[in-house]
């Protein structure tokens, strides 16, 4: 369901009727193919928490900003998986969340992934899910701190909407042009 007149990321939809959705501050660990990973349902403010845990990564990484329902029209705006053509200092990531933190907070049509192989990633997807790789005892005590609580679980709601908002064209174009990325085809798991 895509709707601009809703000002929410994700939402839930039960007779007929969509409204907003907000997980509890909350996260499970898994094995999936025998890697080890946090689910973690971010809070009101996933973006920060981001931040946060991009601390426990090292200082060189690699991003991929992947668009999966664009919005406005031009080469520009396709979608698409955008890797950076090169690392980036954690520094230069952080600026980046910082500017687009509303958006990336705020609007359905995107997945980022934040990369430091082998050591770990962060994929903060459009379910305002984080899956987190890495340092996961370092990660689990953060969350801890910050109140979240374990569960089994963490479950995105089912029916569920995606909402996409005028008012972020500017910022999607403006991601699309902060860096140097190359382009390749969204993969089938990427509309997830």
């Amino acid at each position: 369901m895509n709707s601009q007149e809703q000002n929410w990321k994700l939402g839930t939809v039960h007779a007929g009727q969509d409204a907003a959705w907000a997980y509890e501050p909350s996260y499970a660990h898994q094995v999936v193919g025998g890697v080890e990973r946090l689910v973690i349902a971010g809070g009101d403010a996933p973006v920060t928490l981001l931040r946060e845990l991009l601390e426990m990564l090292p200082a060189e990484l690699w991003v991929l900003y992947v668009l999966v329902t664009p919005r406005g029209s031009g080469n520009e705006s396709a979608a698409g998986r955008y890797q950076s053509a090169q690392k980036h200092s954690r520094e230069d990531v952080l600026q980046l969340l910082d500017r687009y933190a509303e958006f990336l907070n705020g609007d359905g049509r995107h997945n980022l992934w934040l990369a430091a192989p082998p050591v770990g990633q962060l994929v903060y997807d459009r379910h305002d899910v984080i899956y987190a790789y890495g340092p996961l005892p370092s990660m689990i005590e953060l969350l801890k701190q910050k109140g979240f609580v374990e569960v089994e679980m963490v479950r995105v709601p089912v029916p569920h909407s995606h909402h996409y908002h005028e008012r972020f064209d500017a910022d999607q174009d403006a991601m699309l042009q902060h860096w140097e990325w190359l382009k390749s085809d969204l993969q089938e798991t990427d509309n997830l």
